[in-house]
C-alpha cells in the first residue's frame, strides 16, 4: 500500500508535464513572426478600393465605368480606369457567386462574363466600332436581370 501515494505523485506529476507540454506545443502554433503575419494579411485582406461589393454594384460599375471610357477622347483614354474595368469584369461570377443567385442563373451570368470579356478585349477605343459596343451594353442589361435575383432572399428573410 506505500506504492499507492507514490502513483498518485507520479500520475499528478506526469499530467501535468503533458498538459504544460501540450500548451506549449498550441502556444507555439499560434505566435508567428511580425514579417510573416504582415505578409499574409496583406495578400489575405487586400481588397482593391474599385472592387464593387455586390453583385448589383457590379453590373452598375460595367454600365458607368465602359460609359466613361467611351466619352474620353480617343488618343486619352485612361489606361488605369481600362484596367480597372477588366478586373471588374473578371469579378462578376465571384461577386454572383456571393449573392443569392441561384446555382442555374449563376451559370448564365458567367458565361455573360466570359462573352463580355472578350467583347471588351476586342474594344479598340482609338477606332470605336458601334456594334462592339452594342454588343457590350446589351450584354449588361442580360447580367442587369439576373441584379434582383440575386438579393431576393435577402428580403424574404
Amino acid at each position: 500500500m506505500q506504492h499507492q501515494p507514490l502513483f498518485k505523485i507520479q500520475f499528478s506529476v506526469i499530467t501535468v508535464l503533458c498538459l504544460s507540454s501540450l500548451l506549449g506545443t498550441f502556444q507555439a502554433g499560434c505566435t508567428q513572426t511580425g514579417e510573416s503575419t504582415a505578409e499574409e494579411d496583406h495578400l489575405e485582406h487586400h481588397i482593391p478600393e474599385h472592387k464593387p461589393k455586390t453583385y448589383t454594384e457590379t453590373v452598375k460599375e460595367l454600365d458607368t465605368r465602359m460609359r466613361t471610357l467611351l466619352n474620353q477622347s480617343p488618343a486619352s483614354v485612361n489606361q488605369e480606369e481600362k484596367q480597372q474595368l477588366e478586373e471588374i469584369i473578371d469579378w462578376i461570377p465571384e461577386l454572383a457567386a456571393d449573392s443569392e443567385l441561384k446555382h442555374k442563373d449563376w451559370d448564365e451570368v458567367k458565361q455573360l462574363s466570359t462573352e463580355l470579356k472578350s467583347v471588351f478585349q476586342q474594344t479598340d477605343f482609338s477606332q470605336i466600332d458601334v456594334s462592339l459596343v452594342g454588343r457590350y451594353f446589351l450584354l449588361v442589361v442580360k447580367l442587369k436581370q439576373y441584379s434582383g435575383r440575386s438579393e431576393t432572399k435577402k428580403f424574404q428573410s
